[in-house]
């Protein structure tokens, strides 16, 4: 049996538009939250912080770790970052775009982030509101 690979996962809220989430994806590949796999030694928060700076070059002001997610896979621990202002990303390293949408308007998102969001809305009344 593989090991489970443990990754964070970071929702990033649009500034005063919080209920567009950003989106990055790689080249030919469906939409998904910013995050990665989590490197040794590492806590699941550095790796959120370190994926989030790789990918679209922000930095939170802080994370919030909302949940942890479980797969037969995978272990999805799952952040809010906070930002002082909209957050303005830039598509970096693997990722060839990002960009800020609410969460009906993407069109192709990977199977096991709609699993990890409807988890997450199920359970969390304040960000399930932030998404209508």
């Amino acid at each position: 049996m593989k090991p489970v690979k443990h990754r964070a996962t970071i929702i990033c809220r649009h500034g005063k538009q919080r209920h567009k989430w950003l989106w990055v994806r790689k080249p030919k590949a469906p939409w998904t939250l910013p995050g990665g796999k989590i490197e040794p030694g590492e806590t699941p928060m550095q790796a959120a912080q370190r994926e989030l700076l790789e990918e679209t070059g922000l930095q939170a002001e802080s994370l919030v770790l909302l949940m942890r997610h479980e797969t037969p896979e995978r272990v999805h621990y799952v952040f809010a970052a906070e930002f002082a202002d909209a957050p303005q990303p830039k598509a970096r390293h693997e990722i060839a775009d990002c960009r800020f949408a609410h969460l009906d308007q993407v069109a192709v998102v990977k199977g096991e982030i709609k699993a990890l969001i409807r988890s997450l809305l199920a359970c969390d009344a304040g960000t399930a509101a932030s998404v209508r």
